[in-house]
């Protein structure tokens, strides 16, 4: 017998970051207006822009931090509001250009970056994975540490003794180690020589497909910028 049903559609995965016409006004200036993107599983997102054009603040925006004065702004497919943005925040990990402040080893920066507000609550990683979201599990921080390039006996170190390239690095270890589907990175590897600036680039990018999560990076590395699934150039 020949069954003619139709066949039922099946609903597509909706992107990790969804950016839909989003604008920005601090101070009452605006910073910047329009601005439309999606970064879906696997995918590492750009962002450029002269310094004082809002980068940083798009990265605190997507994070609930700093209002919107338009658009709309999805993570997993939930819109930041106020019913979900606590929701947003345990699906995202945060990783500053420097986190210093009391912080007296590697092993307390570890912990300073999971304790920021956006890393702490990891409560939904399981539903984003469900979902299609970040489908393998994170590797622990010492092993991100070592396809970094460092040694995980770095964490024992003082911060005095750690270079500016070797924070850098923690914090982004630390971050990938949460089991969370989108990460936003500011000026990863600014304090890093090229050498390793383009292998913190290409083990984000393997982290990222290998575990299907999505990244956002602003950057003024042009490097960085072309190792990007898409950049987005960020203008007032």
């Amino acid at each position: 017998m020949n069954d003619n049903s139709p066949t039922p559609a099946i609903a597509a995965t909706p992107p990790v970051l969804a950016l839909r016409g989003v604008g920005l006004c601090m101070g009452g200036r605006t910073l910047f207006a329009d601005v439309s993107a999606t970064v879906g599983a696997g995918q590492m997102l750009g962002i450029a822009g002269e310094s004082g054009s809002g980068k940083t603040s798009l990265l605190r925006a997507i994070l609930g931090f700093v209002p919107t004065s338009a658009g709309a702004i999805e993570v997993c497919g939930l819109p930041l509001d106020a019913a979900h943005v606590d929701a947003l925040r345990r699906l995202t990990a945060y990783v500053p250009q420097e986190l210093m402040p009391l912080a007296a080893t590697g092993h307390d920066l570890v912990a300073l970056t999971h304790s920021l507000g956006a890393n702490r609550n990891v409560a939904t990683a399981a539903t984003a994975a469900a979902a299609g979201y970040g489908a393998v599990a994170p590797q622990p921080v010492a092993e991100v540490l070592a396809s970094l390039g460092l040694e995980p006996s770095v964490l024992d170190l003082t911060v005095a003794k750690l270079s500016g390239g070797q924070r850098q690095r923690i914090l982004i270890a630390a971050a990938l180690a949460l089991p969370k589907p989108l990460i936003l990175l500011d000026e990863p590897t600014s304090a890093l020589d090229a050498e390793t600036a383009q292998l913190t680039t290409d083990t984000l990018l393997a982290t990222l497909r290998r575990e299907q999560r999505a990244a956002v990076v602003v950057s003024h590395s042009e490097r960085v910028l072309a190792a990007c699934t898409a950049t987005l150039t960020i203008q007032a």
